[in-house]
């Protein structure tokens, strides 16, 4: 007997040096929820006795203010019930983010009372907040941004996506995370080389063991959740993976009417305004194309066109009315040549137009139809016009100003002869 007496002392000296020396916060409460026991270096540390708390409630430690939680938990702990809570105290040294788990204390079968455990986790928890402030500044940073911010993953499953995203495309952030890049905003079936260019992103031999990285600029269509399509400019770059693997994050403007805008200037630079046919200075460009062709042995032939009387129906009729017959006479020569051809406007009632692989007797067949399609056209509106057309082939031998200046003397000779159509011979000048 008195060995067992000595064992069951040696054991509780050592239960009382092995909780003594724990920073954890060890505590005992009875069922009336007052402190039975409360063990601790925490206690030396911060020049605490175990009396300071022995005996008092939660409400006596804590103060009113917490005295409903602590009932609620503790209530739980008695009913047999594990309890696991975090939260911050007030401590003579300070703020102190606790862990907390109250555990039933069993006396045979009964609950007599609570066994807690209490860690200080302040740093942990001033971590994770640190942390979770970054993220929330990051994603305010993200989120107000005014460009698209897409991630996807190498599947090109959507990983991020901000409200600009939102705004452009229609579909809220919801909808998208988790979702396939290349099902609804970018089909691959509609825009296979959208889809081509990513995968190729990812493509390498197996032997490459090489960090995979890249940063591009790019320029690819998306489509609205109305079915809009929308062009994005795009600048990508790669996030690393710890598995080798990469995400990819895109950074996209929407410059689709900044696009449309540049074409239409373009086109004004082009074309000529009122009858939208492109003007003498695109038509001088496809000339010069032409005639380098011809030198390769492509043959063509170009006209030059001077609509005959134009000025008399501008003074009888007025200038509105003229500017719609100009129109039509645009639409009347286009119709009579074919897809790689073009028709232009040089200037006031002056026409050209550039027929690629013709000979000169093909070309005079085309201008004696424009010539029928012009008069027929005319006379339907009350007005008497012809065509006067000169012919120019174009050879090896053939140079951009004697195309340029055989074209027009012909039709200037047509003018004079009233002869509708001539095609310049260089052995009769």
């Amino acid at each position: 007997m008195p060995e067992r007496i000595d064992a069951l002392q040696s054991t509780g000296r050592l239960l009382d040096a092995v909780v003594g020396s724990m920073n954890d916060i060890i505590f005992v409460l009875d069922r009336d929820c007052r402190c039975y026991g409360i063990w601790g270096r925490w206690l030396a540390e911060h020049d605490l006795a175990a009396t300071d708390y022995i005996g008092k409630t939660c409400e006596e430690v804590w103060g009113a203010a917490e005295a409903g939680f602590f009932a609620e938990v503790n209530a739980e702990a008695l009913s047999g019930q594990t309890v696991v809570f975090e939260r911050w105290f007030d401590m003579p040294w300070g703020p102190v983010y606790y862990q907390t788990q109250l555990s039933p204390l069993y006396d045979d079968d009964s609950v007599v009372g609570i066994c807690g455990i209490r860690r200080d986790v302040t740093d942990l928890k001033q971590a994770e907040d640190a942390v979770r402030r970054e993220r929330e500044y990051a994603q305010r940073v993200i989120d107000s941004a005014n460009v698209m911010i897409v991630g996807l993953d190498g599947d090109g499953i959507v990983r991020l996506f901000n409200n600009a995203a939102e705004d452009v495309t229609g579909y809220s952030h919801e909808q998208m995370i988790g979702m396939s890049w290349f099902k609804d905003i970018c089909p691959g079936e509609r825009f296979p080389a959208v889809l081509g260019a990513f995968q190729s992103l990812y493509q390498r031999s197996e032997d490459d063991s090489r960090p995979h990285t890249f940063r591009r600029c790019s320029e690819s269509p998306i489509l609205t959740s109305s079915g809009e399509e929308r062009l994005i400019s795009w600048m990508e770059s790669e996030i690393p993976q710890a598995d080798r693997r990469i995400d990819v994050v895109c950074f996209g403007i929407d410059i689709t009417e900044s696009r449309l805008h540049q074409h239409q200037l373009e086109h004004l630079a082009t074309h000529d305004p009122l009858t939208d046919l492109p003007n003498r200075r695109s038509f001088e460009r496809a000339l010069s194309r032409a005639v380098a062709r011809a030198h390769r042995g492509t043959h063509a032939a170009v006209l030059f066109i001077d609509v005959d009387d134009f000025k008399r129906c501008n003074d009888e009729h007025g200038h509105a009315f003229g500017d719609a017959v100009l129109t039509e006479i645009a639409r009347v020569l286009e119709k009579r040549v074919r897809e790689p051809d073009i028709v232009a406007r040089l200037g006031g009632d002056e026409f050209a137009a550039l027929l690629e692989g013709a000979t000169v007797t093909e070309a005079a067949v085309v201008a004696e139809r424009m010539r029928c399609d012009v008069q027929s056209m005319a006379a339907r509106r009350g007005v008497d016009l012809d065509l006067s057309v000169g012919i120019m082939g174009l050879d090896e031998a053939t140079d951009y100003e004697h195309a340029l200046l055989g074209a027009d003397t012909a039709m200037y000779a047509s003018k004079r002869g009233d002869v509708g159509v001539i095609v310049y011979e260089p052995e009769s000048t």
